[in-house]
């Protein structure tokens, strides 16, 4: 016997005033099934409706049902269609078929019979809604990883990897900028959910009335401009995982019903009266202290105590430095377009080594984008970077003998000088613009040396220096 899907929506179209009566009481309980008298009538309940499944008579007067289906899958959303008919033809099929229909039932089936289609119709709409969303993702975050080798983040990301494989909750913290949601990503890409959705949302962007909305749901008319229902982000990610950013902007009454559905593992939708099961595995972010604002009463402890089973700091960028030059290269390297700089001076790396970075990545990839524009030739220099905003690490604090901030020799540069780290960055990014080049002309040392504005002699002594081998 099928399971009813909980709450699942059907709508029967029908010119018989009996057959959503008898589809109701044939589909039993966990159904809800409205009804519509013509394919037109369909058409406009279709464009206020969310159905999980439309069931349609074939002949109707006026327009047919697989009419209603070719039109209606010219909208999204697109509902699997279960056509239905009371003298079934291999002619009328076929047809129903080809327009897209997901099965064809002829119309005295039994209860047993119907449940099973409209389950497995159901199901189908589910994974097409995921796959579409899978799809939207991939293309999103191409190419998007977390660059770096630094100790502190090859710790995290070993961590990372560990907490991937289970379903707890983590908190994702880390100043504006430092990769949060990369980091999202990169636990729902190691777990046992990867194939599932992933759903991304910035809590700060709504107020709390519509934050409700948008996280559990609504039904129709359940406020001001709720023309159709909504199936909120928990059930759109279903069996995947839910990415909730800056989490710690959340009013407190949305924490209250959040955390109902941490603790229930069901949501209720705005306006309705009946609770929806959910599996989704939830990641939070928030470049807020936490904390501080469960001791001042503004975020409930009970709910940040299930947020944060797994807690996942990302260090900013100046607590980093040694990776500025993986993503510097990686940066350039993305940058698109006939013209673009292949090389950095070392003078610019210094200052990009040295700035204090309060916008972190994101602020360095900016400020390598715009250099890219800004430079006249294939190289990015010192000039052009004049946005940068003149702070530098341990500004304020004087630097001391040995080159680092504040009178610590290298304590924020692993121990070593801002010369030795200008050193390394150097050859690091040589090393990835010589071995990307090499890449791109499939190994040919004289098509990358000519494609880096080297000569060959010149190019070949730095494949000998940095050990590349081709």
């Amino acid at each position: 016997m099928s399971v009813a899907p909980v709450g699942a929506r059907v709508l029967v179209v029908d010119d018989e005033p009996h057959m959503a009566r008898l589809v109701t009481a044939l589909l039993g309980e966990g159904y809800r099934v409205d009804a519509a008298p013509s394919g037109e009538v369909a058409l406009g309940m279709l464009e206020v409706e969310a159905y999980d499944v439309v069931l349609t008579d074939l002949m109707m007067p006026g327009m047919t049902g697989v009419e209603l289906l070719r039109r209606a899958h010219r909208r999204e959303p697109d509902p699997p269609f279960v056509v239905l008919t009371a003298q079934p033809t291999v002619e009328s099929a076929v047809e129903a078929m080809r327009a897209g229909a997901f099965d064809y039932l002829r119309k005295g089936a039994g209860g047993d019979e119907l449940r099973a289609v409209v389950d497995r119709a159901v199901a189908h709409g589910g994974m097409a809604r995921e796959v579409r969303r899978l799809r939207s993702e991939v293309d999103r975050t191409r190419g998007a990883s977390i660059i770096g080798s630094s100790p502190r983040l090859r710790a995290l990301l070993e961590l990372t990897a560990r907490v991937a494989e289970s379903d707890a909750s983590v908190l994702i913290l880390g100043e504006s900028g430092t990769g949060k949601e990369l980091l999202a990503r990169a636990l729902h890409r190691q777990s046992p959910r990867k194939d599932a959705a992933f759903v991304a949302f910035d809590c700060s962007a709504l107020a709390a009335p519509l934050l409700e909305s948008e996280l559990f749901g609504h039904e129709k008319g359940a406020f001001t401009g709720a023309d159709r229902a909504r199936r909120g982000l928990f059930r759109e990610a279903q069996g995947g995982t839910l990415f909730l950013d800056e989490i710690g902007d959340i009013a407190p009454e949305v924490q209250n019903k959040l955390l109902r559905v941490l603790q229930e593992r069901e949501v209720k939708p705005v306006g309705g009266d009946q609770v929806v099961k959910v599996d989704v595995r939830l990641l939070a972010a928030t470049n807020k202290d936490l904390r501080a604002l469960v001791a001042r009463g503004a975020f409930r402890e009970d709910l940040y105590y299930r947020l944060a089973v797994v807690p996942l700091e990302i260090p900013p960028l100046r607590a980093r430095r040694e990776d500025i030059p993986a993503l510097v290269a990686h940066f350039m390297g993305r940058k698109a377009g006939a013209r673009r700089p292949t090389r950095i001076a070392p003078e610019a790396l210094a200052a990009l080594a040295a700035h204090d970075w309060p916008g972190n990545v994101r602020e360095l990839e900016n400020v390598i984008e715009l250099a890219s524009i800004l430079a006249p030739g294939d190289e990015i220099r010192a000039a052009d970077l004049p946005h940068l905003d003149g702070r530098r690490a341990g500004a304020g604090a004087g630097v001391g003998a040995g080159g680092a901030p504040g009178g610590a020799p290298g304590s924020e540069l692993g121990g070593r000088t801002l010369k030795q780290l200008v050193d390394e960055t150097v050859k690091m990014v040589e090393r990835q613009a010589i071995e990307e080049a090499l890449r791109r002309e499939d190994g040919s040392a004289t098509r990358a040396a000519r494609a880096l504005g080297l000569s060959r002699a010149t190019f070949y002594n730095k494949l000998k220096a940095l050990g590349i081998k081709t």
